[in-house]
C-alpha cells in the first residue's frame, strides 16, 4: 500500500463526536482487534512505537499506525479527551487480526451482512472505492471494497458507553466478592480500561494492548489488588467503607466508596462503561 493511499484512507469514516443512541437497544462493541475504546493513548504507543501518521480534524487528534505490510490501524482521541481513545479503525488486508464478530478483513460482503444484519446507510467514497456500511443502533461501521470484501472496521465512543449503568451502589459488593475469591479474570473485566491506582507516589494504568493486559496481567496493578499486604484484598478484608454519589462532567454519575477507618485504601472509585459501574480509581493513602 502506498503512502498517498493510507494518507487518503485515513480521511474515511470520521464520526462526529459521540453517537447518542440507548444502550440497551444497542450492540455496543468496544474491542477492536486487541485494543479497548478509552483504553489510554500510551497503549498503541507501547505496541506498535511512533504512529505512522497524525493529522487533527475540527474536534479530534488521529493516528495512523502501521499493523502489517498491507493494514494499518488508526486510533483517534476526542479533544474533550485527549489522552484517551475513542475510536479504533482497522483497515486493508491482513490475515493476523482478532477477528471481529467472526469477520476478518477480506470476508466477503454476503458473510458480513449475515453477521451484522443489512446496513441501514450506505454510503459511496472514491477514494479509495470503497462503500461504508452503517448500522442502525450500534457503534461500529465498515467498508466495503470494489471486489464487495471487507476492506475496514471501526467503533466510536458513545455517551451511553460512559453513562449507562446498571443497578447503583452493588458494584463495590460484587467487586469485594471477586477480590476475596481472587478471581482475577473477573475482576479486570470489572476495571475501566481507562482505571487508575494511585499507590506509593505513582500511577498504575492499562498502558499496552487490552488482550496482552489480560493474557498477563501488570504485577504491580495485580500487587495492589491481591497482594498479602498493603492492597485492596487486605483493606476490604479489614473494613467497611462508606458509600457516596460522585458527579464528573462527560463521566456521568459515580460512586465512591471512602475508607475513613482503614489504614491502606483512601477511596474506590466506579463509574459506568458498557452498561455497568466498574473501577475508575483506586487511591491509597499514603
Amino acid at each position: 500500500m502506498s503512502n498517498m493511499k493510507i494518507i487518503k484512507c485515513l480521511l474515511i469514516t470520521l464520526f462526529a463526536v459521540f453517537i447518542p443512541f440507548s444502550l440497551e437497544a444497542a450492540d455496543i462493541q468496544v474491542d477492536l482487534n486487541g485494543f479497548r475504546l478509552l483504553q489510554f493513548k500510551t497503549a498503541p504507543e507501547n505496541t506498535f512505537g511512533k504512529p505512522y501518521k497524525t493529522f487533527k480534524t475540527a474536534y479530534s487528534t488521529v493516528e495512523a499506525y502501521l499493523f502489517d505490510s498491507d493494514a494499518y490501524m488508526i486510533f483517534e482521541y476526542y479533544n474533550d479527551l485527549p489522552n484517551n481513545i475513542t475510536s479504533i479503525q482497522l483497515t486493508g488486508h491482513t490475515d493476523k487480526a482478532i477477528p471481529f464478530k467472526g469477520l476478518v478483513l477480506g470476508a466477503d460482503v454476503k458473510k458480513v451482512e449475515d453477521a451484522l444484519g443489512k446496513p441501514s446507510k450506505i454510503e459511496k467514497i472514491d477514494s479509495p472505492k470503497v462503500s461504508e456500511y452503517s448500522f442502525e443502533n450500534t457503534n461500529y461501521s465498515v467498508e466495503i471494497d470494489e471486489n464487495n470484501k471487507l476492506y475496514s472496521i471501526k467503533i466510536s465512543l458513545t455517551k451511553d458507553i460512559n453513562q449507562k449503568h446498571n443497578e447503583p451502589f452493588k458494584a463495590y459488593d460484587e467487586l469485594k466478592s471477586l477480590i476475596i475469591k481472587k478471581d482475577i479474570n473477573a475482576v479486570i473485566e470489572m476495571l475501566r480500561p481507562d482505571v487508575e491506582i494511585y499507590k506509593n507516589g505513582k500511577i498504575l494504568s492499562i498502558n499496552k494492548k487490552y488482550t496482552d493486559f489480560v493474557a498477563k496481567p501488570d504485577k504491580k496493578i495485580m500487587s495492589a489488588i491481591f497482594g498479602d499486604k498493603d492492597s485492596v484484598l487486605k483493606e476490604i478484608k479489614e473494613t467497611e467503607p462508606e458509600a457516596a454519589m460522585r458527579l464528573i462532567q462527560n463521566m456521568g454519575v459515580g460512586e465512591v466508596y471512602k475508607f475513613y477507618k482503614g489504614s491502606i485504601i483512601k477511596e474506590i472509585v466506579f463509574f459506568p462503561y458498557n452498561g455497568k459501574y466498574r473501577v475508575y480509581e483506586i487511591e491509597f493513602k499514603e
